[in-house]
This record gives C-alpha cells, structure tokens and sequence, in this order.
C-alpha cells in the first residue's frame, strides 16, 4: 500500500547561535557555552498518517527511513518512507494479522530479522527474505525464561551487529541480553545491573546496550565483545540521556532532550550536532538515523491530551537562518516549554527562539549545582545582562518584580487582537499578578490542594490549621496522604505570602502564627509519610493533599471517598483557599531589545491548539472543555493514570469548580525554601523549640531578603 505524502513545511534553523545571550557557569562546571554546533541545518517536515500511533525503532537504508508502526486497534507492521519526497509505503511482510512485530533489524544480507509477539509469552526471532517471505522463525521461549518474557512485555529490544549476530534485549529487574548468530542459533546471554533504555548497532559496527548506571540516575553504553561472549573492557558513561542511536559518521549520537551528541569510536566525550528546539522537532517518542551523506532523519511526536500521538518525519540537511534571534534562558526547561519552543521555530518566519539551559530537563543535577546556577543565573540578570526571553520557573518571580525587571504583559494582551481575557480562567491571571501586574504567563496549571471525604468536614465552613490538627487528632497522624511535616511547611511557605512583604523588604518568620504553623509541621512530622511523593492510598487516609493536574486525580479520589468528595483547599488564617501551580512561567524581561519579537513567542502560550497540548490543566476554556470532553469519551492521553479509563461529567465540573476557583499562585524561591526547611530539620529533630526555630529562621530570612533588595 501507498500513501502519497504532501510536504507539511520547508524551514531554515541555524545552530550558530552567535547573537544569542551566552551564560558561562563556572561555578558547577556546566559546560553551557561550551563546544557550540558548529553546523547548520535546514529542516524539511513530512506527515506520517495519522493512523500511526506508535513507532519502534528508526533504520536508514538506500535512502528510506524504516520503521516498526504500530496502530490503535493493535495491528503492527513495517513501513518505510522517502527521504526525498515523504512517500510512505506499507512494507509486505508475510505475517498472520494477530502477530505484533516489536522490533527489527537489517542482516548484511539484506534479510530482515523481526521480534515477534502472537500472544502472551510467545514469542519469537522471525526472517524474511528481500520478498517479504519468511523464511525462519525461532522460538524465543526455549531460549530466554518465561518470567523474562512476561515481565518485559513489548519491551523487546533487536540489534544486529556488522557480522550478522543478532542481539534481543529484553528489560526486567536489569538488562538481559540474548545473542545468536546469523542463522538464528543461540550462541551466549549477558545481563548488567541497569535498567535497559534501547539497544543499537555502532558505525563500527558492534552491539551497543544503553542501561542507567548504577546510580539509577544517568546512563552509561556497553558494547558486546562477541569473542570473548562478554561486555567490551571499555565502557562509555553517558551521563544524561533520553535516547541513544547507531551512527554512520559518527559512531553513535546521544540525545538529552535538549541536545544531540555525536561520538567518535572509543570517546567518551559527545561533540554537540544540534540544539532540538532550534530545529523545530518534536519531543515525543524520539527516533533519529543518519544518512551517508550527512543527513539527519528524525521521528518524532507531538502530544495532545484530547487524542493519540502525531507523528511527523524531519530530514536535516545543512543550510543557514536568516530570521532575527531571540535570546531565551531557562535553568531547566520543561518538555513542554521546549515543544513550545520547537513549534515556534517550525512556523515563525520572523523570528527564531534560542533557548539555552544550564541544565536539561533529563539531567540529574546535584543541589550544590542547582544553587550555583540559581546564585549565577540570578547574580547576571539583576545585574542587566538579560535575555530577549525568561523562563520563571524555579526563580523568585516576587524579586525580579520588584526590581522592576520585568514586563507587565497585561499591555500585551489588551493590545493583542486575538487574545480576549474572557476566553481563559481570569482568575488564573489574578492569582499571578503581583501588584497589579502580570509579570509571566503559563499555559496549563495544576492546583495544589486538599481533598477529604464530605463526611470528615461534615459542619466545617472554613479550613484553618486548627480544623487540620482536629483531622489529625481524630485520625491519627497518618491520616493525610502525599503529606509529611517538611512537604506542608514548603507547601505553606509556596503559596501563603503572609509572612513576607517584598516591597518593604520585611519578613515575620518570628511571629506567633509561623511558630504555630512550625509545631503543626512537627506534629505531621511524626507520621511515617515520605512526602510529596506519597504511597498509595490505603484505608487509613481521612484525607490528602494533592497537585491536581489532570481530571483523572479527580476521578480517583471522587471513587475513593464513594462519591463524596470534599474539597478541603489548603489551610488559612481566613479559612480555606486552592493554589495555582503553574506548567511554565515565561516572562519578558524590561530591557528586552525585542519586545515585539518576544511577545510573538510568548503569546504562543496562550493559543487554544498549544494550551491541549499542555500537559496539566489548561487556562483556555475552550481548550479545557475540550480536554475534560477527551477525558470522558475515554481518549484521553492521560488514561493510563485511572484504570478504567473513563471520567464522568461530575469529575470534569468538579475540576472546573476547582480550576476557577483558585485564588493563589505557588511562587517558587528555592534559595529561601531551602534556608527554612534547614532550621525546620533541626526542630523537627528536637533539637531546638519551635520559638527557638523561628527566631533563627527570622534572622537568616531576613538577611537574605535585604541581600536581594
């Protein structure tokens, strides 16, 4: 079968960023301005049906891109495309309908070997000729243990290596690996302690495993010596990676979610290809190949929460960006904000954003790190070196405010002809002004909060601190779930502003309602809980807390408390109140040579197609309407979450009610959290009275606050 594909767009993205604000993070070892790409490309897009909802694996061969296509009703089968004009055609494997193809792999022959799924736990290695016939199939549970195969799944890996010996790796407590030879004829297994990511096949063509490392937390690449039947002496630490594929001018490419590396044979250092938001890619379900000459075939997907994935195939080919650079600096970017980023670069003919992070989202940061990029980041820009474009998030937006740095964009949005406040959840803009401004805008929004069975609050028409000790005490200390006494005293601290005024530069952590809200942390943390992470709810919950950022955290508590669920908010002196916690926080700064440029990024935020792609609850109405719709016809791409996979209209008025009704916003100051949260430790641990605590934690508050005045 074949499908003539129209060329969506033709984009220029350049890499050479050299109008583009450069940050130089000495102080954690970030190699941030380090080792710029020194190539640029051009980026042609082509559609893949939409049909398609699910790809495995990415192989270049004589200038087609093939790939595993999987589809919604099951059906799984080889497909190729052209790299040239985007054709797609259905590859003719002689496979029976219920078969589910895994993974495949091209054997110097130019045979096909396949991964194949019948039904549970059966499994087999499959080869085909040029034709599409088979020719072999081998029974894979003679070879690996059946509880392997039950546990893995879908999660078959296949790679051939330049001799034709065939690897399946398979992921389970840790990687199992299982090699034959060309024939199909088992030969050895391997196992590592790490979790299996994918496997490929190197430019010199050797069998690559990418596992985490022993920490868990980055990634490292091992090849297969096949005559010594073990792991190569020489293993490569690839620190943070969200994807790792074979090469043919490189020996392979890592990817971190921000970047793409290329690695010569035997480096353990990757030399930057290109930055992924400059070149407009999608940030779903990856697959990148290289071409002979050069060119770079992506796959990738965008994500929207009223449907499936949407894939599109990128071909990169060198060339060079005329646009105007907009600067644009995030400590971490969200995927989110990079696929908002991406999707502006794709479709802007004016402007192109260059987003640079100290960190990406990918990397395991250690605090030391994450506090010099903070002291770093925020010493440069109160400074005046400031980019076109700011990401908030994890800053002190009451700050940079107050120092009149930057833009109020409630201008922006009135003088805007296609934006109306009245389309969005207003009183989202409300809870983020700060003194009449709007110094950022978001997307989507969760909404930290509490919820409870009706019958716990039966009576109760406010939520005060005292009436969550009453709960408390009648329940027991383990009777809030997702709350430990360090999570509530940062919860509170995020979202009550009582205790400090930025304006005046004062702060009373010395008062009598911070020592009393100190002892109720300590109370809570006498409990067992581990904190925001929580455990699964059991039956000794009254009540939890909880960041709700999709309709299904409501349908699991609704059925949870039998239909009776309350919410409580979060406890204050003037009774309860839920709190805005926003996706992203892009602002503009004021001395923004290109205002005009920045809005036209910035706004992209607000759009009703972006604000469904958000991953939390977004403030377009229309947008969110259509979301809770997806969520109760079952579509919705959050299903995973809640078993049954349906919500009811009553969840989704239950999540409006409590989307619209939030009035307060969580401001993040990571610099003073930590510097309370220390001192709260030493109380908690009993060393000192909460009175004691709190006069400490007022005079290191309070320097810090005229430090930043």
């Amino acid at each position: 079968m074949e499908v003539a594909m129209r060329k969506k767009i033709r984009r220029i993205f350049t890499i050479l960023g050299t109008t583009a604000l450069i940050f130089t993070l000495t102080a954690c070892g970030n190699r941030m301005d380090t080792m710029q790409p020194a190539a640029s490309y051009v980026a042609d897009f082509f559609d893949i049906p939409d049909t398609v909802t699910g790809i495995e694996r990415l192989l270049i061969k004589d200038d087609m891109a093939y790939m595993c296509c999987l589809e919604e009703d099951g059906t799984s089968y080889l497909a190729a495309m052209d790299i040239g004009d985007g054709r797609f055609l259905r590859q003719n494997l002689n496979v029976d309908s219920f078969v589910s193809l895994l993974d495949f792999g091209f054997a110097p022959d130019n045979s096909i070997w396949t991964v194949c799924l019948e039904a549970a736990d059966d499994y087999s290695l499959r080869k085909f000729d040029n034709s599409g016939t088979q020719v072999q199939s081998v029974d894979l549970a003679g070879v690996m243990d059946t509880t392997v195969l039950s546990a893995a799944g879908r999660d078959l890996f296949l790679s051939i290596d330049g001799e034709g010996n065939i690897c399946v790796a398979a992921k389970g407590g840790n990687t199992l690996v299982y090699l034959f030879d060309n024939n199909g004829r088992f030969l050895f297994s391997l196992d590592y302690e790490g979790n299996l990511m994918t496997t490929t096949t190197t430019a010199g063509g050797q069998i690559g495993i990418c596992a985490t490392s022993s920490d868990r937390m980055n990634h490292d690449l091992l090849t297969v010596d096949m005559e010594s039947q073990d792991w190569s002496k020489d293993k490569i630490h690839l620190g943070a990676s969200a994807g790792l594929y074979g090469g043919v001018n490189k020996d392979f490419y890592r990817f971190d979610s921000a970047v793409l590396y290329g690695y010569a044979a035997g480096g353990q250092e990757g030399i930057p290809v290109f930055n992924w938001s400059d070149m407009g890619l999608g940030t779903s379900e990856v697959h990148i190949g290289e071409c002979t000459d050069g060119r770079f075939v992506v796959l990738a997907a965008s994500s929207n929460q009223t449907g499936v994935l949407s894939y599109e195939m990128a071909v990169l080919t060198k060339g060079v960006d005329e646009r105007a650079i907009l600067s644009m600096v995030s400590l971490s970017a969200t995927p989110g904000l990079v696929q908002a980023v991406s999707d502006f670069n794709k479709t802007n003919d004016r402007y192109k954003v260059e987003l640079t992070e100290y960190f990406p989202y990918a990397q395991n940061v250690s605090n030391e790190e994450w506090d010099n990029a903070i002291l770093n980041l925020n010493t440069r820009i109160i400074s005046g070196d400031m980019p076109d474009i700011l990401d908030m998030s994890n800053l002190s937006v009451q700050i940079y405010q107050s120092k009149g740095l930057l833009e109020d964009l409630y201008p922006y949005m009135e003088h805007d002809s296609e934006i109306r406040t009245g389309d969005y959840f207003e009183n989202v803009f409300d809870a983020i002004s700060l003194d009449g401004k709007l110094p950022y805008l978001t997307d989507g929004v969760a909404i930290s909060t509490m919820l409870a069975g009706a019958d716990i609050v039966d009576g109760n028409n406010g939520w005060t601190i005292q009436d969550l000790e009453k709960v408390l005490d009648t329940y027991g200390a383990n009777s809030i779930n997702n709350l430990s006494g360090a999570s509530f005293l940062k919860v509170m601290l995020q979202t009550d502003g009582s205790f400090i005024d930025w304006r005046l530069g004062k702060c009373s952590f010395d008062s009598p309602d911070f020592v009393k809200m100190l002892e109720f942390a300590g109370k809570i943390q006498e409990s067992s809980q581990n904190g925001f992470e929580g455990t699964q709810m059991n039956d000794t919950y009254a009540a939890s807390y909880e960041a709700v950022l999709s309709i299904y955290h409501i349908t699991q508590y609704r059925n949870y408390f039998n239909g009776n669920l309350k919410f409580l908010g979060l406890p204050g002196g003037g009774g309860k109140y839920h709190a805005v916690k926003p996706e992203v926080k892009v602002g503009i700064p004021s001395s923004s040579t290109q205002k005009e440029g920045a809005w036209e990024f910035v706004r992209t935020l607000l759009k009703e197609e972006h604000q469904m792609s958000c991953m939390m609850l977004p403030i377009h109405q229309k947008a969110f309407d259509k979301v809770m719709q997806a969520a109760v016809d079952g579509k919705s791409i959050w299903t995973w979450i809640y078993e049954d996979g349906k919500a009811t209209n009553e969840d989704a008025e239950l999540t409006k009610q409590l989307i619209s009704t939030a009035a307060y916003v969580e401001n993040d100051n990571q610099t003073l959290e930590s510097l309370i949260l220390d001192e709260a430790r030493e109380y908690f641990s009993g060393a000192r009275s909460a009175q004691e605590t709190a006069e400490r934690i007022q005079g290191r508050a309070s320097l810090y606050i005229k430090e930043q005045m």
